[in-house]
């Protein structure tokens, strides 16, 4: 029943998007796929996005549409690929964009953490630092370097202290606090 209820959801997403994508504008659509996400609609939200992202590829808008298109590749799908693919595009063709650090900063975190990559997560948190030496995250960015290709057991705030408290008193590290915050966005 409730397979059937996802592939009608799915169905009539598909056959409303397939009739209003052209006739509705820009802001329409964003608003539609908002929506969707809002109601936890993914892939409707994803269609959307994407479509948002081919269609009007030079709007002023086009970076947001990217930043969510990455959000939900990385948090929603764990498509790390494309999610890297996604913010990647908004470093290349947006340099002046709000979104620009953190697209950089979230490239070198899906490659440390997601893709165990180490030598691309070096080189972009390496191109964060050079680019945005003041940035709030450079903090994070820090702690990524020193910590990089580390298990999570064999750094020393994580480790239990020989009483078996724990040594973080609950914090977690900057680039864990900065990933969480992303999630929920």
């Amino acid at each position: 029943m409730a397979k059937t209820s996802v592939l009608f959801g799915l169905l009539l997403v598909g056959i409303v998007f397939a009739a209003c994508s052209k006739k509705m504008s820009e802001e329409q659509l964003f608003a539609e796929a908002q929506k969707l996400e809002a109601r936890e609609d993914i892939d409707g939200a994803l269609k959307i996005y994407e479509n948002l992202s081919d269609r009007f590829p030079d709007s002023p808008h086009a970076d947001s549409v990217l930043q969510k298109l990455g959000m939900i590749y990385l948090n929603k799908k764990e498509q790390f690929g494309k999610a890297v693919a996604v913010y990647e595009r908004v470093v290349e063709k947006f340099p002046q964009s709000r979104y620009q650090p953190q697209s950089l900063f979230m490239i070198g975190y899906i490659y440390a953490n997601h893709l165990k990559d180490f030598d691309k997560a070096k080189t972009y948190y390496d191109k964060f630092v050079e680019k945005y030496p003041d940035h709030e995250l450079v903090a994070s960015v820090q702690w990524e370097l020193q910590h990089l290709g580390k298990d999570i057991s064999d750094i020393d705030i994580f480790a239990n202290s020989k009483d078996g408290e724990d040594k973080t008193d609950g914090e977690a590290p900057p680039a864990q606090e900065n990933a969480r915050s992303s999630k929920s966005k």
